[in-house]
């Protein structure tokens, strides 16, 4: 796995083993796995040095320009490059440090000897540092996932922070301070926001597509795969492989997506078949078998095989560089809670013209949503926070039910909180207290994602942090696969016109999407938006369920989120016994595995996770690495 390090101030700390020097000195900087050469790119003008580490498709000329701001001070001009990517800045003794605005490109630190190390991975830093696990933390992210602000700043390992997106890490010596540069824009209105979005997902796919062998895209048959892999072919002369994962429970998925192919001369279409070896919880040792883990859990660790298997494909059909369109739901689309924030900016009429919208989707009442809308609009976050500290404390019988507080509200418990223990139920209650209690409510600007302003902005938000929590995970399987893995919505430039709006104006009441549309129109013919479904795999969870069940059963035999106190280990077998043992008459397809959707999947992959790094495979430091040894972390 690549990932780089660096340090200030430290005489002490040793080089990372297997590295490579990009510079040295006392303040030195270390490339460690195999980078590809157009991966890393540097630029030095005297006693400032710039490194840019990742898919950074700026033009030279753009990077000197870039370099030559930041000699000034201005950070935020480095974060606009088409790309997913670090940058790492030498100004005289000075290191900065900046990943991006989803989270995908993290950046940890710590404190060591009389200095500071980075890192692009906090495993490498655990195991330097002997830092252990934060049992706390764990509990949040299992109970709480969409509550992003109880990891703030913090790694899964204690005394290793974390960077937030959208600011800059800056060490000297033996200081360290955190810079505010996504100070937030001014609002566009929707044909400025649509201009700026056209203008960033065709230099997004364009410049990956003229730097790849063969270019690959996900053709899932939804709109923003649509979008990919239609601007890939305009953007290109030579073929582009348009890959389709053909699900039998999905077959709109495959029909629509053979329609878009066949539409386009430059697109060939590969299918390729699901089979039940590539089923949710399938073959789950591929999760963590291959050194090293990565570097956190995430969903993609249950969903292994189906990940490998598509690569492969990908691989074999000569794809080097394959565009997904993971996260595009989360930069374009408009969570129900936006109804609330009408609510809040008092705006009846708007209210009233999307609440009759989303009522004929999801089946309510347009009264009964636009009631609970102004509910949750006279609720601040903080109040939130402590709501849902007692939901979580009173554990599973306090949990909201499938109706409209669900759906609009401003953070809610993950299902897993019915197999949580009383002691992690009450620790994550303490800390969302804590937090409620720590916001400024005069934090952020529009655009700022330390916003908590309102809940469907705020939504937008995690849901853009949280898939590219996923996205970074899958990343890290594809690293050995020979293929590289790209996501253009969740670059920077991406991100910001998808959120440059409000979330209630991203769709304007007439449709979903609308903005995307509107960005990319006359670019796609407009018959390959027309769809307005998407494919259901939840079929596909519950087959893997059942056909896995023995091996979920082995697998919570003697969980290790049950020796840390996180989850009951009971209340999850007799769970998952229910969901998955047969019925008479009906064979091995009896049960009913409903209650297990959802939040049983982020628990297994916590499973996974730990044991991964408990069997020591995971990223080190190095046999020098004199403090500790990440093995341990978990005990």
């Amino acid at each position: 796995m690549r990932w780089f390090a660096g340090m200030s101030g430290s005489r002490t700390a040793p080089r990372p083993e297997h590295s490579t020097v990009l510079w040295d000195g006392p303040d030195p900087l270390w490339l460690v796995g195999e980078w590809p050469a157009d991966e890393v790119r540097t630029l030095n003008r005297g006693s400032v040095q710039m490194a840019v580490l990742g898919d950074c498709r700026a033009t030279d000329t753009e990077l000197d320009v870039g370099l030559a701001v930041a000699r000034g001070g201005g950070l935020r001009p480095l974060t606009c490059w088409p790309g997913s990517y670090h940058v790492v800045l030498r100004l005289g003794r000075r290191t900065l440090v900046l990943g991006d605005l989803a989270g995908l490109r993290q950046v940890y630190h710590a404190p060591y000897d009389e200095g500071f190390v980075y890192a692009s991975h906090a495993l490498p830093l655990a195991d330097l540092t002997g830092a252990r696990l934060d049992h706390d933390l764990l509990a949040a992210r299992v109970v709480c996932p969409e509550v992003p602000e109880l990891a703030s700043g913090r790694s899964l390992f204690t005394g290793i922070d974390r960077l937030e997106p959208g600011r800059t890490l800056e060490i000297a010596g033996p200081k360290r301070r955190l810079r505010k540069h996504e100070q937030g824009s001014a609002p566009l209105d929707f044909p400025a926001a649509a201009a700026a979005l056209r203008d960033a997902l065709t230099s997004a796919v364009g410049r990956r597509v003229d730097a790849a062998t063969k270019t690959g895209t996900d053709l899932s048959g939804g709109r923003d795969s649509t979008v990919l892999s239609l601007l890939a072919a305009r953007a290109t002369q030579h073929e582009v492989v348009a890959v389709t994962w053909s699900d039998p429970y999905a077959q709109d998925d495959v029909e629509y997506a053979s329609k878009v192919a066949t539409a386009s001369a430059r697109l060939r279409h590969l299918l390729v078949p699901a089979d039940a070896d590539c089923l949710p919880y399938t073959r789950l040792v591929d999760a963590f078998d291959a050194p090293p883990v990565t570097d956190e859990p995430a969903l993609p660790l249950v969903t292994a095989a189906r990940t490998l298997r598509h690569l492969s494909a990908a691989r074999d059909a000569g794809i080097d560089v394959h565009l997904t369109g993971y996260g595009g739901d989360a930069v374009l689309g408009t969570p129900l809670a936006y109804l609330a924030d009408l609510a809040m900016d008092r705006h009846p009429i708007a209210a009233a013209r999307h609440a009759r919208s989303w009522a004929r989707v999801a089946g309510y009442k347009p009264g009964d949503l636009a009631a609970a809308a102004r509910r949750i609009g006279r609720t601040g976050f903080d109040q939130a926070l402590v709501e849902l500290a007692g939901v979580v404390e009173r554990g599973p019988g306090g949990m909201p039910g499938d109706g409209l507080d669900s759906l609009i509200a401003w953070c809610r418990p993950a299902p897993a909180l019915a197999w949580a223990t009383a002691d992690a139920r009450h620790r994550v209650a303490a800390a969302l207290r804590r937090v409620a209690g720590d916001l400024d409510d005069n934090a952020g600007q529009p655009g700022d994602p330390s916003a908590h302003r309102r809940p469907g902005d705020r939504a937008s938000w995690v849901a853009v942090r949280r898939a590219a929590d996923r996205h970074r995970v899958m990343a890290q399987l594809a690293e050995g696969s020979g293929v590289r893995v790209r996501a253009p919505y969740l670059d920077n430039s991406v991100v910001r016109a998808g959120l440059a709006l409000p979330a209630w104006a991203r769709g304007r009441g007439d449709g979903p999407r609308t903005l995307l549309h509107t960005a990319v129109e006359g670019l796609v013919p407009r018959s390959a938006l027309s769809r307005t479904g998407k494919g259901d795999y939840t079929q596909s969870e519950m087959r893997g369920l059942r056909r896995n069940a023995n091996d979920l059963r082995d697998l919570f035999a003697a969980p290790l989120l049950g020796e840390l106190g996180v989850v009951d280990t009971e209340a999850v077998r007799v769970a998952l016994d229910r969901a998955t043992r047969p019925v008479l008459g009906k064979g091995g397809m009896g049960g009913d595995p409903s209650e297990l959707l959802g939040g049983f999947a982020d628990v297994v992959a916590a499973e996974l996770w730990l044991r991964g790094v408990a069997a020591g495979r995971a990223l080190r430091w190095g046999a020098t690495a004199t403090a500790g040894s990440v093995i341990a972390a978990v005990a």
